[in-house]
């Protein structure tokens, strides 16, 4: 199916490689969300797509499945980025016997990160059942993005979206292969 519209073909790049898609919007949109953020990718059958993956093409896309036709072509539902946003985290520098020098800060250690963020409103509550009762937005980013669970460190990371800091509340590395799910709180620090 792929090679037999190729009239429909747009230059893209899957995190950082030159191929070929063809686009469409999910045609299954109910609500804004689905209407506006959900797409349809069709890669040829030797694509490095991969759910994960980051499309660009002048806009971005986020890979959250990938599934093979029935000729072999790799077909993806694509989330559309909206957001880019800087990860920084707590840290204290110390001298050669470990003692804290100075006041703690925040270091920023990504920048520029591009992510799906949504808002979270009360249907979205009742969507997912998961969501923390301080959350007010979720993110959904690639794996590879320098991101900690609040466990993992003394205090949690800090994501800077919009000019505004939000809290790193949990890190769901399972809802989507290769993909980050991160909820956000108000970050009082």
């Amino acid at each position: 199916m792929f090679y037999e519209f190729s009239h429909r073909h747009t230059d893209c790049f899957v995190d950082g490689i030159p191929e070929k898609v063809i686009l469409s919007r999910d045609s299954r949109s109910s609500t804004v969300f689905r209407q506006e953020y959900l797409y349809n990718g069709v890669f040829s059958p030797i694509s490095t797509v991969k759910p994960g993956s980051i499309v660009t093409n002048g806009e971005s896309f986020l890979v959250q499945s990938m599934r093979r036709t029935v000729e072999n072509d790799c077909y993806c539902l694509m989330v559309k980025t909206n957001a880019i946003v800087d990860i920084q985290r707590w840290s204290q520098e110390l001298d050669e016997n470990d003692n804290p020098i100075g006041e703690p800060f925040f270091q920023t250690v990504q920048s520029d990160v591009v992510v799906h963020a949504q808002y979270v409103t009360a249907r979205l509550r009742q969507e997912d059942v998961g969501l923390l009762s301080t959350t007010v937005y979720v993110l959904l980013m690639q794996k590879s993005v320098n991101i900690k669970r609040p466990t993992e460190l003394d205090s949690p990371d800090r994501v800077i979206m919009n000019g505004r800091p939000y809290q790193v509340d949990s890190i769901d590395d399972f809802k989507y292969p290769n993909l980050f799910f991160v909820q956000l709180s108000e970050d009082r620090r």
